[in-house]
Formats: structure tokens, C-alpha cells, sequence
């Protein structure tokens, strides 16, 4: 009588606990669902005229790019070329730093640059970013490639 009442019990709580994992399942599936994102394909003609500028200095350093929309950010992801790591790393911060000030002007988002390693700039990486003077609208003067001194 005992082993009965032991196995209803455990197939009692074996249900419980299948139907919450399968309503939890349900709620995150909902919040991906919300967080998903979309392309913003307004702000990425807005974009392209943006990226004249670096491309007018540097050549062709992204391949491509997109803009994405969620409900909290917007997010500007950019494929880079060879060219990208030919640019010493203050100056591909400059050129980040750049993009980033205008899409949080447009929209306020992220700029991510999908290069190996990603680099990532948002609000507290301007925060912390020493400039050391150099005006972000025109990427600086000095030495601006790795190979130069």
C-alpha cells in the first residue's frame, strides 16, 4: 500500500514538474519573441551617407553593414576588411567613436564592428575613452596606420 501511494506521489510531482518546464519554456520563447530584432532599413540609408566619411579617408574598410532595432537599443553591426587592421587601434576608435556619436544622435544604439576581435562601443566606453585632444570628426592627425611610427 505504501509503494502505491509512493508512486502516485511521484508521478504527482513528475507532472508538476513537466508542466512548469513547459510553461517556462513558453514565457522565455514569449520574451525572445519581444526582444527579436528588426532592420531598420531608414536609418541604414541615413547610414551610408555616414560611412562616406571614413570611406573617403581610408578606403574601403566595412564590406557591409546593417542597422537592427529592438525595443532598447539600436544597434549599427559593420563587416570589416583587411583595411580595418591596417588602422592602428586609436585610430579605429576614432573611426567607431565616430559612427557611434552619429546613430546616438539618430537613434541611440551600440556600434559593433565584426572583426576578429568584435569591438564594441556604447555609452560607458565613450565615457572612458581619452581622446587625448583629437577631433572625432575627423579622425584625428598623427600616425593613423599599425606601421607608422
Amino acid at each position: 500500500m505504501t509503494a502505491i501511494i509512493i508512486t502516485v506521489v511521484a508521478v504527482v510531482v513528475l507532472g508538476a514538474v513537466g508542466t512548469f518546464a513547459v510553461m517556462r519554456l513558453r514565457v522565455v520563447e514569449q520574451k525572445k519573441e519581444l526582444v527579436r530584432r528588426k532592420r531598420a532599413p531608414d536609418l541604414e540609408a541615413r547610414i551610408k551617407t555616414v560611412l562616406a566619411g571614413p570611406r573617403h579617408k581610408y578606403g574601403d574598410i566595412f564590406t557591409d553593414y546593417s542597422v537592427w532595432k529592438t525595443d532598447r537599443e539600436t544597434r549599427l553591426e559593420l563587416t570589416a576588411t583587411p583595411k580595418w587592421a591596417r588602422l592602428n587601434e586609436f585610430t579605429r576608435c576614432l573611426v567607431v567613436r565616430y559612427l557611434w556619436r552619429v546613430l546616438e544622435s539618430l537613434a541611440g544604439g551600440a556600434v559593433v564592428v565584426v572583426d576578429q576581435p568584435a569591438q564594441e562601443w556604447n555609452v560607458e566606453i565613450d565615457a572612458g575613452f581619452r581622446d587625448q585632444g583629437f577631433d572625432w570628426k575627423t579622425f584625428g592627425l598623427g600616425p593613423q596606420f599599425v606601421d607608422e611610427p
